[in-house]
């Protein structure tokens, strides 16, 4: 491989020539481009894989068998506070927002917008979760093991293992939880 290619190229390759290339090499080329641009290949790659690649490049911890599909956002200021335990399913569209503030407004010097609204906190998705299209997850959440989060939902606080929460804000609908008689 040439040693002088740019970050265009190296982009152009990894949304491109990605069924041809080798785990070890896709590896190798993203970390010769800024944090920034991996995250933005993560983000509209059209390949599962090379997707939970790029997003583990930029600091997102990911467990195996996990899906995260085209269009998923994560704000979290590429501090590594978003992780997903195994076999996840993250559906089109879903923004995680782990770090949230007013960036350049006057909002940002105000204290109560500061002390009530201005927030970093980690968001966990753990085991089996699925989460739905265009679902909006919020800083500090939880998502338990085999928990169902529907689409345009938006979840404000921990979502409990073997439930489905829905609306907005995400409110719990069911329990799903498998029972054996005995």
């Amino acid at each position: 491989m040439n040693g002088n290619l740019l970050g265009s190229q190296i982009a152009n390759r990894i949304l491109f020539d990605y069924s041809c290339m080798e785990h070890e090499e896709l590896l190798q080329l993203s970390a010769r481009l800024p944090r920034k641009l991996v995250r933005w290949l993560a983000i509209h790659h059209p390949d599962n894989r090379t997707r939970v690649t790029l997003f583990r490049q930029t600091g997102v911890e990911i467990g195996e068998g996990t899906v995260i599909n085209e269009g998923v956002l994560l704000f979290d200021e590429y501090k590594s506070l978003v992780c997903f335990g195994a076999r996840v399913a993250v559906a089109t569209g879903v923004v995680f927002i782990a770090s949230s503030n007013p960036n350049n407004s006057q909002l940002a010097s105000n204290p109560f917008v500061q002390k009530q609204h201005i927030v970093e906190a980690p968001i966990s998705v753990q085991d089996d979760a699925w989460i739905g299209v265009n679902a909006v997850i919020m800083p500090g959440t939880t998502i338990g093991p085999r928990a169902i989060v529907g689409a345009g939902a938006v979840v404000t606080h921990d979502v409990p293992a073997d439930t489905t929460v829905a609306g907005v804000p995400a409110q719990m609908v069911r329990n799903h939880a498998v029972t054996t008689e005995s």
